[in-house]
């Protein structure tokens, strides 16, 4: 009835990261906008300037820039620490990382990302404490 004991399909529950597809167009778009964002970045501060961040780094995920957007990403959460896209994508980025450590055995750059995932656990942990 509510399928204690079963066995779990592993292509069902194995997290399959797809890599978006972009046509020229949108990556130039993307670039632009990194750029503009770029340029904004500097006049303003607090949340606004975090939420810039969150914005670029997306952008360069999405671009498969994956060092550009853990820089971005991480200067948004130590701006500002949140829970939203950009942590999720950030968390997403650092596993990412974390695996390729793994497969290619390299022990220093394995340690250095599972010590990063801890550490968004502990944003996680702030943020929902209200510890700023």
């Amino acid at each position: 009835m509510f399928g204690f004991g079963k066995k779990k399909d592993k292509k069902a529950t194995k997290e399959v990261i797809e890599e978006t597809v972009l046509t020229e167009e949108q990556k130039e778009e993307l670039l632009r906008s990194i750029s503009e964002k770029k340029e904004e970045i500097d006049n303003v501060d607090g949340e606004e300037q975090a939420n810039i961040y969150e914005e670029i780094g997306i952008a360069f995920s999405t671009l498969g820039e994956v060092d550009n957007a853990i820089d971005a990403l991480e200067k948004s959460i130590k701006t500002k620490k949140s829970v939203g896209d950009g942590y999720k994508t950030l968390l997403k980025l650092y596993n990412k990382k974390r695996a390729e450590a793994a497969k290619a055995n390299d022990e220093e750059s394995l340690q250095l990302y599972l010590k990063k995932i801890d550490q968004m656990m502990q944003v996680s942990k702030d943020v929902i404490r209200g510890v700023k």
